[in-house]
């Protein structure tokens, strides 16, 4: 009779393994940055018609957070990791697992640490300071940060650094991104880096170091150019 018992109780677990295994899969979002629609890797030179002269990205990382499945207007997955640091030293794809049978066509996600996060005193893990994306408490963290050089790499006055955060009133530059998708599988969107630098650079701004109007509308260039491959 114990015997018995064992077998149907190994047997239960076993089902409740399979079925837990078989529940979810795993989904990928990759971020991939392109200049004249090729993807591009640090420290190189690109040539952007955009912009009728080169670029080279020295640092690219940046937050997304918040991360949402919507079927039409429903809701249906929300992502409870929190928030992913991404950085194209290392890489800019991010994964978690989904319900296996999900039925979705858009997604959101923050570009950035929204207010909440930024007052919580969270501060391990991806939001550690150490990760070099931290400013003080009071400015919070850099949610977007983009270094490099337009034209000759000799040239100081051509080198560009855009640290862009802050989340208090009208200099929060946190982002929502809210786009349709069409395909269930993982997804790779596309950030053209030129396009970005286009109104920027026409009024000469070359570094962005601080909370205000400036990064908050640089923000919203970027969170505005992403798109779905």
């Amino acid at each position: 009779m114990m015997k018995r018992v064992l077998l149907l109780c190994c047997i239960i677990c076993a089902c409740r393994s399979m079925a837990i295994s078989q529940t979810v899969k795993p989904f990928q979002l990759s971020f991939l940055p392109i200049i004249n629609g090729s993807p591009i890797s640090l420290n190189q030179h690109y040539f952007s018609t955009e912009l009728n002269d080169s670029i080279s990205i020295s640092k690219l990382k940046f937050y997304i957070s918040n991360i949402v499945l919507l079927n039409n207007d429903k809701v249906v997955y929300k992502n409870t990791a929190g928030v992913y640091l991404l950085n194209l030293e290392e890489s800019l794809n991010l994964k978690f697992d989904i319900p296996q049978n999900l039925s979705f066509n858009r997604i959101q996600f923050g570009l950035g640490i929204d207010s909440i996060t930024n007052t919580s005193g969270a501060l391990d893990d991806a939001l550690d300071p150490l990760m070099g994306m931290y400013w003080t408490w009071q400015s919070g963290y850099i949610n977007f940060k983009m270094e490099g050089f337009i034209g000759d790499i000799s040239k100081e006055e051509k080198k560009f650094e855009y640290h862009l955060g802050g989340y208090s009133d009208k200099n929060n530059a946190y982002q929502l991104v809210d786009l349709p998708i069409q395909a269930h599988s993982d997804i790779q969107f596309q950030m053209p880096v030129d396009l970005i630098f286009k109104n920027v650079l026409l009024e000469n701004k070359y570094n962005i170091m601080s909370p205000g109007t400036s990064a908050v509308l640089l923000s919203k260039k970027i969170a505005q150019s992403i798109l779905v491959k």
